[in-house]
């Protein structure tokens, strides 16, 4: 494996593949680069793509009453979104946005699906990263909710 890849052995999505799963799933990747304030996918579209940061940062924005929100900014290599397009048919429920000159793996749905049916533990394997990773996300949503519920509490604001 070249060491240009090595890093995606630690990527959260990845962990538990072999080396050998590694080097063909990432065979299968487009490579893709995006300047400094490109949305990368937009909140609502189509969901048909999952995507690893090889390189740069993105932000993952919500629109709402004219402006958005920042939930979360990706800058790790390895870092991935666009998950949920695998586990539900849903449109994309942000806006991700590249922070600077961003460098992602990108894998199409339709490539995805012949990469998992000629290695079904890669798949599990992948799922299951997913899966934490959600858990992850609900777990620290959960806890801002239960902040933000204070806040408002304590300034005295409308229950």
């Amino acid at each position: 494996m070249s060491a240009a890849i090595g890093f995606l052995q630690t990527s959260p999505l990845l962990l538990g593949l072999s080396a050998d799963e590694l080097r063909e799933l990432v065979e299968t990747a487009e490579r893709r680069t995006h300047r400094a304030g490109e949305i990368i996918v937009s909140e609502g579209q189509t969901s048909d793509c999952l995507f690893i940061l090889t390189r740069g940062a993105v932000q993952i924005e919500k629109g709402g009453a004219g402006a958005s929100v920042v939930l979360a900014t990706l800058g790790q290599e390895g870092d991935f979104f666009g998950e949920m397009s695998l586990i539900d048919i849903m449109p994309r429920s942000a806006d991700v946005r590249a922070c600077e000159e961003t460098e992602l793996l990108a894998f199409p749905k339709r490539t995805l699906a012949s990469f998992f049916a000629s290695s079904p533990r890669a798949q599990m394997t992948i799922v299951l990263n997913i899966a934490r990773n959600l858990s992850l996300r609900l777990r620290e949503a959960d806890l801002r909710i239960v902040e933000l519920s204070q806040q408002r509490d304590a300034g005295g604001g409308p229950r």
